[in-house]
């Protein structure tokens, strides 16, 4: 018998639709790209499905994480929009720095662990072990951090460098004038290998201090000078001479 081409056209149809109800019932035909992150065992978000993709606003959707939170403590502009930033943007806002002898993007990662310590749900990283200079500072001043994350946190810090200025906020850049007026100024944040970057000679380090210079020159300034049993505000006048 002879089959007709309308026959053999419908058939086709019908082995198609059926094929997708039948996935679809099954959950395995799916157009649609699923954006929201597993949740662990506990019912919370799971921090590792953090991705790049993910906007401020579906980072605090998901995880309770405030957008203000994250924009204040990575110092993007208070005008950025949470609907439409993504984690992944902060590459194209931050200059990679080199830690360790590697080259560490700020991006992703970096908002995981901020993330992780911020609502103290436990996340290993196996590539952040810095984070930013502002956003720890951010972390102690809410009362984040543990002591011993707080020890740790302040010993692994970094200073975040805008790619152009135009991602400063007033206030950052009122900073950036101020310290080129007034030149380079120890703070409780000065390392001592910044010091001596700035020109300070080991010998003229003894000679204010009554020490030599330790081995560890990424140690404070002040930490330094207070384990001495020196006053740090006398000090550190004395570097600006």
């Amino acid at each position: 018998m002879k089959i007709k081409s309308i026959h053999v056209l419908l058939a086709i149809i019908i082995i198609i639709g059926g094929g997708i109800l039948l996935t679809s019932e099954l959950d395995l035909y799916n157009t649609t790209r699923i954006k929201s992150p597993r949740k662990t065992v506990e019912g919370l978000y799971d921090i590792t499905d953090i991705r790049g993709s993910h906007t401020l606003e579906e980072i605090e959707k998901y995880y309770q994480l405030p957008a203000s939170s994250v924009i204040e403590a990575f110092g993007l502009r208070p005008d950025t929009n949470p609907n439409f930033f993504q984690l992944k943007d902060m590459k194209e806002i931050f200059k990679p720095v080199e830690l360790e002898g590697e080259e560490y993007i700020v991006e992703t990662d970096t908002v995981k662990v901020f993330t992780s310590l911020y609502l103290k749900i436990p996340y290993v990283s196996d590539e952040t072990f810095y984070l930013p200079e502002k956003t720890v500072d951010y972390l102690i001043e809410n009362d984040k951090l543990t002591e011993e994350e707080k020890e740790y946190w302040q010993g692994h810090t970094f200073k975040l460098e805008y790619l152009d200025s135009k991602y400063l906020t007033a206030l950052e850049f009122s900073k950036i004038v101020v310290e080129e007026d007034e030149g380079f100024k120890v703070t409780g944040r000065t390392t001592i290998q910044e010091l001596l970057d700035f020109g300070i000679t080991e010998e003229k380090f003894e000679e204010i201090t009554g020490f030599k210079v330790p081995d560890n020159k990424s140690v404070f300034v002040r930490d330094f000078i207070i384990d001495k049993g020196l006053e740090f505000g006398e000090t550190k006048d004395k570097f600006a001479e």
